[in-house]
């Protein structure tokens, strides 16, 4: 919200928490968003995960009622950040859900990370030339 512009009040009355709170939480360096992990494979994972005991569920289905149903069950997943990990770098072309995502759905946030990463290293260059 912060870097959207918005005042620090604003935040805080979102949030529920005093200015000082957002202040002291803004001080601290934002953390590195988690590496993707190219090299995972559905095979080292899928026995784990929540999918393997509702083998009733058409995870393949293109119908929403049933990606509804299969989303539903990936929110309690153990391993639904390997899963996601997956279905955004080798499953993102495969039909069905993935770490709790739709094929559209991870083929939108692929595309909105490589826009990210294609526009963050004029980001850094400017705040560097300004330091």
């Amino acid at each position: 919200m912060r870097k959207k512009g918005q005042p620090l009040e604003v935040i805080a009355d979102y949030l529920q928490v005093s200015t000082r709170s957002v202040l002291r939480y803004l001080a601290l360096p934002c953390p590195e968003p988690p590496a993707s992990s190219d090299d995972v494979e559905l095979g080292s994972f899928v026995m784990e995960g929540a999918c393997a005991a509702f083998p009733e569920v058409d995870w393949l289905s293109d119908n929403p009622v049933m990606e509804a149903e299969a989303k539903t069950i990936c929110q309690y997943c153990p391993v639904l950040d390997k899963c996601r990990s997956y279905g955004l770098n080798k499953g993102r072309d495969q039909h069905g859900v993935l770490g709790a995502m739709t094929m559209a759905e991870r083929q939108r946030q692929w595309h909105r990370q490589q826009q990210r990463t294609t526009q963050r290293p004029g980001v850094v260059a400017r705040v560097q030339g300004a330091a």
